[in-house]
C-alpha cells in the first residue's frame, strides 16, 4: 500500500544504509523549485519562497536549490530551513567527472557538502544525468556519493533524480532492457541500498509535443512517467516529482487546474511523497505579480492551493 502524497516547492569505504522502514519522510510534502539566478518573484531567495508560500499556502515546505562546481549550500538556503521550515533540497555537482567521482577523487567535496546539509534535508548529485553520461556511469558515481554522504551525515536524504524527457519511448539515452550498451533502463536504476527515494523531473511543453500527451490531464497519462514508474515504482522507496512544469498548451493559456487535480489523485495513489512545482516564467503559479513570460491562471493557482492544503505539516 502506498503512503499519502507530499507536495513541496530537494568517509571512504561503504557504509550500511538504513532499511527502508527507517527513512523518515513526510506523508505528503509540497513545494516549489528555485534556481540560482532568479529574482525574488520567482522564488530563488528565501524571501521569494516565503512570498510563494503566502500565495499558495502555509504548508508549502520544500525548496529546491541548485548549484555546480562543488559549492556548499548557501547560507540563505540553510537559514530558510532553520528559521522558516523551508526544507532544503539541494542539487549539486562536483569538479570531477562522474567516472572520477566513482573512483573517489572528489570524496572531500561530497563530504563537505553533505556535512553542511541540515537534518531532514534532501541531497541530489547530478540531477537529470541522462544527457551527460551512461546509466552505468551514473549509478557508480551516485553510489559513491551516497556512501560518502551518509558517512558524514546520516540525517540527510540522498535521492537520485532523472529527467522524464529522456524516458520517452525510443530515446537513445534510456534504451530498452536487452538492447545492449550501458544506457538500458536497468542501467539507470540506483540500487535501493544507495537511494533513500527516487525522483523525476517532468514537463509538458509545446516544444516537445509528440513525446507527451497533447492535452495533459494527469501525469499518470504521460508515457514518459509511466516508463520511469515501471522501473522504480515497485522498489519500495518513496517516489518524488522534483520538478513539474505545465506549459500554456501552445498559446491557449488555459487553466492548469484540471491537470494538477487529476495528477494529485494519481500521484497520491502511486507512492509519491514529495511534489515540487517549477515556479518560473510560463510555468508560474506564484504571487499576483506575474513575471515576464507568465500569465494569470486563477484556477491553476486554486488547484495547487488545494494540493498544498492536503500536505502534511
Amino acid at each position: 500500500m502506498h503512503v499519502p502524497l507530499i507536495v513541496a516547492l530537494l568517509l571512504a569505504g561503504p557504509v550500511t544504509p538504513a532499511p527502508a522502514a527507517a527513512l523518515v519522510l513526510p506523508t505528503l510534502a509540497v513545494g516549489a523549485t528555485t534556481s540560482s539566478a532568479d529574482t525574488v518573484g520567482s522564488g530563488n531567495t528565501c524571501a521569494g519562497f516565503l512570498d510563494e508560500r503566502a500565495h499558495l499556502g502555509p504548508q508549502l515546505t520544500v525548496r529546491r536549490v541548485f548549484t555546480s562546481a562543488a559549492a556548499l549550500p548557501p547560507a540563505d538556503a540553510l537559514s530558510c530551513q532553520q528559521t522558516y521550515g523551508a526544507t532544503l533540497w539541494y542539487s549539486f555537482k562536483t569538479t570531477c567527472t562522474p567516472v572520477a567521482v566513482a573512483a573517489g577523487t572528489c570524496d572531500g567535496e561530497i563530504q563537505a557538502i553533505a556535512a553542511a546539509m541540515p537534518a531532514g534535508s534532501y541531497l541530489t548529485y547530478y540531477h537529470e544525468p541522462e544527457d551527460d553520461m551512461t546509466g552505468v556511469q551514473f549509478v557508480a558515481a551516485f553510489t559513491r556519493v551516497y556512501q560518502q554522504s551518509k558517512a558524514v551525515n546520516a540525517a540527510v536524504n540522498v535521492v537520485p533524480v532523472h529527467m522524464a524527457y529522456q524516458w520517452r519511448s525510443g530515446s537513445a539515452f534510456v534504451t530498452n532492457n536487452g538492447t545492449g550498451g550501458d544506457r538500458e533502463v536497468r542501467d539507470w536504476v540506483v540500487p535501493v541500498a544507495y537511494a533513500d527515494a527516487y525522483g523525476i523531473d517532468l514537463y509538458w511543453q509545446a516544444s516537445t509535443r509528440g513525446s507527451e500527451p497533447d492535452d495533459p490531464v494527469s501525469v499518470g497519462s504521460d508515457p514518459r512517467m509511466l516508463r520511469w514508474y515501471g522501473a522504480f515504482g515497485a522498489l519500495g522507496r518513496p517516489l518524488t516529482l522534483t520538478e513539474w512544469g505545465i506549459d500554456d498548451d501552445q498559446g491557449v493559456r488555459a487553466s492548469r487546474g484540471p491537470a494538477i487535480r487529476a495528477s494529485r489523485t494519481w500521484l497520491a495513489s502511486h507512492g509519491f511523497q514529495v511534489v515540487l512545482y517549477w515556479q518560473h516564467d510560463n510555468w508560474y503559479l506564484g504571487t499576483s505579480v506575474v513575471p515576464a513570460g507568465g500569465y494569470a491562471d486563477p484556477d491553476g493557482v486554486a488547484a495547487y492551493q488545494e494540493l498544498v492544503a492536503a500536505a502534511t505539516p
